[in-house]
């Protein structure tokens, strides 16, 4: 099926461009709308239903992309988004990346074919991301939430990840504990966690130890692995672990329970989110809380706040305080 993509890559123009033509709601040179006239004759496109039902672009249509769906920190935050969507009166499109920023740049084009009124983007780590630029080139409307670049001059809500790193490594170190591994990701919340871990060492006085920093993927399978592999080269392990995602936390305790150690007896973990699994995990998880459900909740309202026009000015970006949420992995030595 040929679509309103094809067109605008075939007359080469932007999908804004195509979409003005189709729906004549914006001016366009007369250049450029034979070019996208001719496009369409010769592909034979036919603009879908929501494409000839637009008007001004007020579709109540929020295009909202995440990283994945099987890690349960996003279905919190999609809950919050989607909680004041619903009350006002606004409906969701929802897409996943995987990380992979190609794929987030063809879904973000695709959800303005749709006729989105804004986009609320959970993905972006990069200011230079491709998306970003297409969007502001658009003007479409547009929220960061849970990640965003230090140098982002538009609205996000995310949560305070230094913050979140500094708390779980101060708390472990209050607890007695000198010996702390991290282990995190590639991403920008682990990154900024990673720094808070650090920073925290130094403050107090403590050695930060480059083989205690693991580096991991987003997942229970490879903490698992590394976490195996680090406490197979180990004669002596550490008194406790810092995780910058639950989800990393679980795979460094299944890790650790099949290598015969006991948490907390043996090692202290603490892990960073606060996911719904955590307090139900076999060993119930000392975390700090991200606020995911906030993140949304609190993102989706500026968003919709803009595209109603009550709020004229720049967004203004929110930097969520983390907390400490005590469980039973970790215990004073």
């Amino acid at each position: 099926m040929v679509t309103i993509k094809d067109v605008a890559k075939k007359a080469s123009v932007s999908i804004a461009t195509v979409s003005a033509v189709i729906n004549s709601n914006k001016f366009v040179s007369v250049e450029l709308k034979q070019r996208v006239e001719l496009a369409i004759n010769e592909l034979g496109y036919r603009p879908n239903r929501i494409g000839r039902g637009l008007k001004k672009k007020e579709t109540y249509l929020i295009g909202v992309v995440v990283t994945e769906i099987t890690n349960p920190f996003y279905p919190i935050m999609i809950k919050g988004i989607e909680d004041v969507a619903v009350a006002n009166n606004y409906k969701l499109m929802l897409c996943t990346t995987d990380d992979n920023p190609h794929k987030e740049y063809e879904l973000v084009q695709s959800m303005l074919e749709y006729g989105v009124d804004g986009v609320i983007l959970a993905t972006v780590d990069n200011e230079s991301a491709k998306s970003l630029d297409f969007l502001k080139r658009e003007k479409i409307p547009l929220m960061l939430i849970n990640r965003a670049p230090n140098r982002f001059d538009g609205g996000f809500v995310r949560i305070n990840s230094c913050k979140v790193g500094e708390l779980a490594t101060e708390f472990l170190i209050k607890s007695g504990h000198k010996d702390i591994v991290f282990i995190g990701g590639n991403r920008l919340n682990s990154s900024e966690r990673e720094k808070g871990y650090k920073d925290t060492l130094i403050k107090y006085g403590l050695e930060v130890k480059e083989n205690n920093i693991i580096r991991s993927n987003y997942d229970v399978e490879s903490a698992y692995k590394d976490i195996s592999q680090f406490v197979e080269k180990k004669k002596e392990i550490p008194t406790a672990i810092f995780a910058a995602s639950d989800m990393i936390a679980f795979g460094a305790v299944k890790a650790l329970l099949d290598h015969g150690y006991h948490i907390p007896k043996d090692v202290s973990i603490i892990g960073s989110d606060n996911i719904s699994f955590s307090k139900d995990f076999r060993i119930p998880l000392t975390t700090v809380d991200a606020k995911g459900y906030e993140i949304g909740k609190i993102g989706c309202e500026k968003l919709i706040t803009k595209l109603e026009g009550k709020d004229s000015n720049k967004m203004v970006s929110c930097l969520l305080e983390p907390e400490i949420v005590i469980r039973d992995s970790h215990r004073s030595l």
